[in-house]
């Protein structure tokens, strides 16, 4: 059977239930890793010691390593990928699945595409093991492809999904791999950093998928306060000399939006929050996200949320509306122009008319 140059580390906690299906899943593809390192973080509650020692002792390629103390999910996967050696990674979940075909699709694509700093495929997932069943395609592209940087910020909503991404090695390291401060969004860190210096590839297929439980690590979110402070961790990398190749990129792409209005509190925070480079991160929000922090606690949140919902923003705003109301009344006009049939002779008048609204449609849009 064939075999990459890919390593993959798994953390598990608890999960003992959930290992024969994710360790069948990666032990069964057409291209077999080099190892599997499976780091078990103290585990207590189940028997997730003696499911995984049955794994390695029915195939080498199984590693388990016991952590003598529980050291946390970013902790466990950094111990892992210190033990690991193979060019490519992948950082899976014990409660998360790959489907057929997986390795061999985005290691090929990566061998084709060397400047790629990773490969990923569709983001799709189940809420709890039995919920229904989201394939989440991206829409970038309709067969394997490779994006460079511009066009990753262009392409990207949200996250690159990290269980369903294979990312070289050395960009994932010189990225700073998974760092503590940044709890639930290092790896969103990690993976947009390595494709905003590098490129990504994309498979536009359901090759994993993510099964999302209630007790997950990202559900800390929620506690607001831990989570401001994971996004202050964010603010602080934005504005370090090491990232400011690419701190334009997460700016422009906006993506850092989606964690809401904890992201105006972590910036209200910062005593640069006036600079543009802090700023450049706030204008993402609506007018009611600005609402919703206009009366909190902290006056530094408020000040903000004035500064967002001042007379400049709403002209802007404004402005925007008029002019897409305007793009909407020329198509109109145009359809009507075309829709009318001509007296003998005025062909080239309709033409040229209907090639004016055109013009004035382009200005507008451009």
């Amino acid at each position: 059977m064939p075999a990459a140059n890919l390593s993959v580390v798994m953390a598990n906690y608890n999960h003992a239930r959930y290992l024969p299906r994710a360790l069948d899943a990666i032990l069964s593809q057409s291209v077999r890793p080099r190892e599997v390192i499976v780091i078990d973080d103290a585990s207590t509650a189940d028997d997730s010691l003696e499911v995984l020692a049955g794994y390695a002792r029915r195939d080498s390629l199984v590693r388990v390593v016991r952590n003598a103390t529980n050291l946390g999910v970013i902790g466990t996967y950094n111990k892992g990928v210190g033990l690991a050696s193979g060019e490519y990674l992948l950082l899976a979940a014990a409660d998360d699945y790959l489907l057929p075909g997986f390795f061999e699709k985005t290691v090929a694509a990566l061998d084709r595409h060397p400047r790629a700093g990773l490969c990923f495929a569709y983001d799709s997932y189940t809420v709890g093991d039995d919920g229904p069943f989201q394939a989440n395609p991206s829409g970038w592209c309709d067969a394997p492809a490779y994006f460079t940087p511009d066009e990753v910020c262009r392409n990207l909503r949200h996250v690159i999904p990290g269980h369903a991404v294979v990312c070289r090695r050395e960009p994932y390291l010189a990225a700073g791999g998974f760092r503590p401060d940044l709890a639930w969004y290092t790896d969103w860190f990690a993976y947009l950093t390595v494709a905003f210096r590098h490129g990504a590839c994309h498979v536009p297929e359901t090759l994993a998928v993510r099964v999302v439980l209630a007790e997950g690590y990202s559900g800390n979110a929620r506690h607001a306060d831990r989570n401001v402070a994971a996004l202050v961790g964010f603010l602080d990398r934005m504005a370090s000399p090491a990232y400011a190749d690419v701190a334009p990129y997460f700016r422009r792409n906006g993506a850092a939006t989606f964690f809401g209005t904890d992201l105006i509190r972590a910036a209200a925070a910062r005593p640069d929050r006036w600079e543009a480079h802090a700023l450049g991160f706030l204008n993402g929000f609506t007018a009611e996200q600005y609402e919703e922090v206009s009366d909190d606690p902290d006056p530094a949140v408020r000040e903000l949320a004035t500064f967002f919902l001042g007379p400049f923003w709403r002209q802007a705003a404004e402005k925007r509306a008029q002019r897409d109301a305007e793009v909407v009344r020329l198509r109109e006009e145009l359809e009507q122009t075309r829709a009318k049939v001509p007296p003998p002779g005025a062909a080239g008048k309709l033409s040229w008319a209907a090639g004016m609204v055109r013009r004035r449609i382009r200005r507008l849009a451009g």
